[in-house]
């Protein structure tokens, strides 16, 4: 598609797959379908919209060797670093800052390097579909899926006006509603939040002057001097939804034909593994069944349970039951 870049992020580390988390495991790098990393499947979405030139990938200094050897199709230029994190807004500015430099007048994909979305070419579909409606370069564009079940940690997006080919005008969002909530948003035609964003340069730059200005000053896209640690460490640590998506004037969503998981979890991402026939090594089982072993290499017996995972790595030990993946997050935040 000409005049697209794309940009990826890929500097988070996810505190639900501990021990296996951390700048040195990121979400980014496990293998859903036990053959490539979730960052290799969105390199590819991202290259059934735009040719390998265009793409960009956010990350941290920390991670930036582990992007470099697993896509070895990216440009050296192309690999944005921040100096710090803070957050996606201030990540995808920084990408945003770099499209400026090659081509201000450029339209801009951003997508996540940590989720599934099958099959691969329903987002590049959706891509045309936004950028074929008239006026799409004013508009921001946000993408969503039809709800397999009411997940209550998802966002959701309410499409309003359908302008034409599954785009419409949003109508509004809700972030983590709870599961009643979400089976009441299902049933009024509301869609899963992808987390992906397509705009035109310009309307991304005016949009951020206006919602987000520390952002627009600090990390000026128009100018072409390096960012330094000093404005990136003092930006405000806010997300792209929340800082500027949800805030903006004309926004769109185009509905995908698509599968999508976040893969946010232990519990989820056994359940892709079981699907595509590739489970952890199976653990010693007596007076109990299914149960797992994943991390480094040791032999694991359970007995007298079932449906446990045991996680192993850096003398640190998890023994998760089946069903209680989104508790993990609590070892780390001291709840």
């Amino acid at each position: 598609m000409a005049n697209l870049y794309a940009i990826i992020l890929a500097g988070g580390a996810s505190s639900r797959f501990w021990p296996l988390s951390g700048d040195a495991h990121p979400k980014y790098l496990l293998k859903p379908d036990g053959d490539s990393t979730l960052l290799e499947l969105a390199w590819q979405r991202a290259r059934q919209c735009t040719e390998a030139a265009r793409i960009l990938v956010v990350t941290s200094g920390a991670q930036a060797h582990l992007v470099r050897e697993a896509l070895p199709e990216l440009e050296a230029s192309n690999l944005c670093v921040e100096p710090a994190r803070r957050d996606t807004a201030a990540a995808v500015t920084l990408g945003c800052k770099r499209v400026h430099a090659l081509d201000p007048q450029a339209d801009v994909l951003v997508l996540p390097a940590d989720t599934l979305l099958e099959p691969a070419e329903a987002l590049s579909t959706g891509v045309q579909a936004a950028r074929a409606q008239e006026g799409y370069r004013e508009a921001i564009h946000v993408f969503g899926v039809k709800p397999a079940w009411p997940h209550p940690g998802f966002g959701y997006i309410q499409p309003g006006e359908l302008l034409g080919d599954g785009v419409h005008k949003v109508r509004g969002f809700k972030e983590k509603p709870g599961e009643a909530q979400a089976a009441e948003m299902i049933k009024q035609g509301c869609l899963w939040n992808i987390g992906c964003f397509l705009f035109a340069l310009p309307t991304y730059e005016r949009e951020l002057h206006q919602h987000l200005p520390q952002h627009s000053s600090r990390l000026k896209p128009a100018e072409p001097k390096d960012v330094s640690e000093q404005d990136y460490a003092g930006l405000q640590s806010i997300s792209i939804d929340f800082g500027l998506i949800e805030k903006a004037g004309n926004l769109r969503v185009a509905a995908l034909q698509a599968e999508f998981d976040d893969v946010g979890t232990w519990d989820a991402l056994l359940d892709r593994l079981e699907k595509s026939g590739r489970t952890p090594e199976q653990a010693i089982s007596v007076a109990g069944q299914n149960n797992y072993a994943a991390g480094e290499a040791a032999q694991v017996a359970v007995v007298g349970e079932s449906n446990l995972l045991v996680v192993i790595s850096e003398g640190k030990v998890l023994v998760l039951k089946r069903g209680h993946g989104q508790d993990v997050k609590r070892i780390t935040s001291g709840e």
